[in-house]
């Protein structure tokens, strides 16, 4: 083998670890920007849960006020929506056994 061609394989043995070496750096950056999108998206979903909790409470408070402030007008209003789920219920019931 000639020192030509040492050298060439020198020099193609050097590129080829750069590359891998600018392949591995890559790689990093990646799993770093995948890594913190990941944990972007599990602190916005507690942001949404958290959100959506105080959404549920706020309903819930207010329903009670409403049925404290009004309880006849939300017995008739809760009789009235029950029944209209039974129609509906009975309804789908008797369309299928047809």
């Amino acid at each position: 083998m000639s020192d030509h061609d040492k050298e060439g394989l020198l020099g193609k043995a050097v590129h080829v670890t750069e590359r891998v070496a600018q392949v591995g750096v890559e790689a990093s950056r990646i799993k770093t920007r995948a890594s913190h999108a990941f944990e972007d998206a599990v602190v916005e979903a507690k942001r949404l849960a958290k959100r959506g909790r105080y959404a549920a409470e706020d309903l819930v408070d207010d329903a009670a006020y409403r049925i404290k402030r009004d309880p006849l007008r939300s017995v008739a209003i809760t009789f009235g929506a029950g029944f209209a789920l039974g129609l509906v219920a009975g309804w789908l019931v008797g369309r299928r056994k047809r």
